[in-house]
């Protein structure tokens, strides 16, 4: 689907006074995370002028502006417009048309141009279309299986405070045996959710406290940083196991798995 058949607008659009954000991710922030927390935190994404200040340069008075979902899919987080350029930072404010797209419709971006987050019009109506209208605005990924989970911090993050229901609703019912992996040295961590919590009851000690009580994590994130942890360990799931096994047996495929990863030797474990 053409986007000028969603947003009529488009038909008429000009490159002197509109251009295209395309948020991609700085650094440990997600644009999709500030999409999804509040208008204010994805109002921030679109005042940055950046280093040569003319980001949006005079006659440019409107925004399209997109959060990236994931590699080239962006969704549709509103139109802003320029008040004023003094300062440091533009000023900024949402325009009402097309308010309850927000959230809802998925761009697909195909251009040559994989770095650029700033585009005219005419360069995104030649390379772009719409593949997906969402029935109600995102919230998070939606539960991708057990066996695909391999989600960074920031990722569940926003699946927790969104508390959405089927990840809530599979995790909470299963017991097992978890990894966390440090992807910018290799190491693991391995650890098991046994006892009256769950997988999703045993992250959340993770995603809200960081460490999980663990030593060799409170030991890595004193010495490097909280930010350290938010912006390199993965989640996983090695093993799901039925809430009735008893905490013995649970322990048992912990140490297990430890030994095959040497988790111990050359990872955060210290049991």
């Amino acid at each position: 689907m053409r986007i000028q058949q969603i947003f009529d607008e488009l038909i008429d659009l000009n490159d002197q006074n509109y251009r295209f954000h395309l948020a991609k991710q700085s650094g440990e922030y997600l644009p999709i995370e500030a999409l999804t927390h509040s208008k204010e935190a994805w109002l921030g994404w679109q005042v940055y002028k950046g280093n040569n200040k003319n980001r949006f340069p005079h006659p440019v008075k409107y925004i399209f502006s997109f959060a990236q979902l994931s590699g080239n899919e962006f969704l549709f987080g509103g139109i802003f417009e320029i008040l004023d350029r003094e300062g440091e930072e533009y000023k900024v404010k949402y325009v009402d048309k097309y308010i309850d797209l927000i959230g809802r419709v998925v761009l697909t971006y195909n251009g040559a141009n994989n770095r650029g987050t700033v585009f005219k019009p005419s360069y995104i109506l030649e390379n772009t279309e719409i593949n997906e209208i969402y029935k109600l605005p995102y919230r998070g990924e939606k539960f991708c299986g057990i066996e695909n989970i391999n989600h960074s911090y920031y990722q569940l993050r926003l699946i927790y405070d969104n508390k959405l229901e089927d990840w809530k609703s599979v995790l909470s019912n299963v017991k097992g045996i978890y990894l966390l992996s440090d992807v910018k040295t290799g190491k693991f961590y391995i650890g098991s959710a046994k006892g009256a919590e769950s997988i999703y009851g045993r992250w959340s000690s993770y995603i809200y406290g960081l460490d999980g009580g663990n030593l060799g994590l409170i030991e890595l994130i004193k010495e490097k940083g909280e930010e350290y942890f938010k912006e390199n360990f993965k989640f996983s799931i090695l093993e799901t196991i039925n809430m009735s096994f008893d905490d013995t047996s649970i322990e048992a495929k912990e140490s297990l798995w430890k030994e095959k990863l040497l988790s111990r030797k050359f990872g955060y474990n210290k049991n």
